[in-house]
């Protein structure tokens, strides 16, 4: 076996975490909490909604991701999503945000289209410099929270950018309701069937362990969070799950889900387009 080979079929974790504004559900700022989450899971790769970069608090700025990183030794990257949030304490601008153990490079960051009376929202991407995932490339984004229709939308737009992309995975709260029975397109929501209809898996459904529900975090009954692979990537899913520890439970509104996924052995690593 080669090095390559061997580095190939090295699995990753990546998770997606809604971090609800970096509140907790008793309202604390808990920046080692959060690194517990994500420290405990094992994850390699996380993408981060809801982040609000930098935070204005307390008439300070407050860089809250570097904290972050720093606390869980990653690389990191933040995306604006094009729109503020306040609250009597703080305020700043809302994205997403990717952390990695390893570098990471070719980050960029896309408007998504914004209906009227809508917030704006964005697909923000980096790509993996090094590791055993090395050339996958990482796209968070944070669909609309009340209409299906925008979202429709959103993600169209979404997946039109990401269909020249070679090996990805798209991860993030998408604001539609998973269950476990909806794997055919008689009961499966427009956007997991857009999703499905575009060539794309939900890892849940390829590899998911347990109830997946991910949403409202003290009692979760449904999911909302969700990574999907191109269906020539799928291969590689191992597991995924929700995480459902005590800390996660508390840290945030979301329960993150996780997937471990490898090159599949039928795959070469395609060369960077």
């Amino acid at each position: 076996m080669t090095a390559a080979e061997s580095r190939q079929q090295q699995p990753i974790r990546v998770m997606t975490y809604n971090i609800h504004r970096w509140e907790g559900l008793d309202g604390r700022l808990d920046v080692p909490r959060l690194a517990h989450v994500i420290r405990s899971a094992g994850a390699d790769v996380v993408t981060l909604n809801e982040v609000i970069n930098p935070v204005h608090l307390d008439g300070h700025t407050r860089d809250i991701l570097s904290e972050l990183a720093d606390r869980l030794e990653m690389h990191y990257a933040f995306g604006a999503s094009g729109w503020t949030d306040a609250s009597p304490l703080w305020s700043g601008p809302v994205g997403n945000a990717i952390l990695s153990r390893y570098p990471l490079t070719r980050i960029n960051n896309t408007l998504l289209p914004r209906p009227t009376a809508t917030k704006q929202r964005s697909l923000f991407e980096a790509r993996l410099a090094g590791g055993p995932a090395r050339e996958l490339t990482v796209f968070a984004t944070h669909l609309d929270h009340a209409f299906e229709g925008t979202r429709m939308i959103q993600l169209q737009a979404a997946i039109r950018h990401m269909r020249p992309y070679g090996p990805h995975v798209l991860a993030g709260d998408f604001n539609t309701p998973g269950f476990p029975g909806q794997r055919t397109r008689h009961v499966m929501a427009p956007i997991l069937f857009l999703m499905r209809r575009a060539g794309y898996r939900d890892a849940f459904h390829v590899a998911g362990k347990g109830p997946g529900h991910t949403f409202p975090a003290a009692s979760p009954f449904v999911r909302i969070d969700y990574l999907f692979l191109p269906y020539r990537w799928a291969g590689g899913l191992r597991v995924a799950h929700a995480v459902g520890t005590a800390a996660a439970r508390h840290a945030s509104d979301h329960r993150p889900v996780i997937a471990e996924w490898s090159w599949p052995e039928a795959l070469t690593i395609p060369a960077s387009p």
